[in-house]
């Protein structure tokens, strides 16, 4: 039950990723805030899955992976679920629509949309920090999520910094768009990798009181 639920969290996540990307292409607002939520619940699954398979030496590493995962989870799934019910039925009034909405460069949920993928970026870093480098999977699949893990004080930065309020609203969408791309392109192949590593980490992970601890 493990590998499967394991494998599975890891090919939904490239699934979201890429449907991500559709929707942006076709230009599906709502398509991307569906997938946006299930990468969201996917991830978290995913990161779950290398808390198991993790060695007992990694487990601080493994807990604050799951733990930012967690926060990430949480804050994706608020963001976006209010586009697709308060923002989108337009049932608040415009001056509260006009914060709400995650469009407005600046505003609260894109503010917090971002705060939450610096959060991702953390769970990514401490997750990598888990993986084994012995096979050639783990080598790179280590890498990226470490290398992810940059994108943490970006996120917070930007906004801290107002570096938004001096860009136009068609400026940003197409930046944002743009950075979204490179990072689909980015992550995919980090989910796919996740999905041939899971299932075969290293399974002597023992602990001399509970026995092996891999997936």
């Amino acid at each position: 039950m493990n590998r499967l639920i394991a494998i599975s969290s890891a090919l939904m996540v490239a699934a979201a990723v890429a449907g991500f990307a559709l929707s942006m292409t076709v230009g599906s607002e709502n398509g991307s805030y569906v997938a946006s939520m299930v990468l969201a619940w996917a991830y978290l699954v995913m990161a779950g899955s290398f808390s198991s398979a993790a060695a007992p030496t990694h487990r601080v590493a493994a807990n604050a992976g799951c733990a930012f995962a967690t926060l990430y989870a949480g804050f994706a799934t608020a963001v976006y679920f209010v586009q697709l019910t308060t923002v989108l039925h337009q049932s608040a009034p415009p001056e509260i629509l006009e914060v709400l909405s995650y469009q407005e460069l600046g505003s609260v949920m894109f503010n917090f949309e971002l705060l939450g993928y610096a959060l991702m970026a953390l769970s990514t870093f401490f997750i990598g920090l888990t993986v084994s480098s012995a096979t050639r999977t783990g080598k790179w699949l280590r890498w990226m999520l470490l290398a992810h893990g940059v994108f943490a004080p970006v996120c917070l930065a930007l906004p801290m910094m107002d570096v938004f309020g001096a860009i136009p609203r068609a400026s940003g969408a197409t930046i944002g768009i743009a950075i979204s791309f490179g990072w689909c392109a980015y992550f995919l192949p980090v989910a796919l990798l996740a999905g041939v590593y899971l299932p075969l980490a290293p399974p002597d992970h023992v602990d001399p009181k509970h026995g092996v601890t891999g997936i």
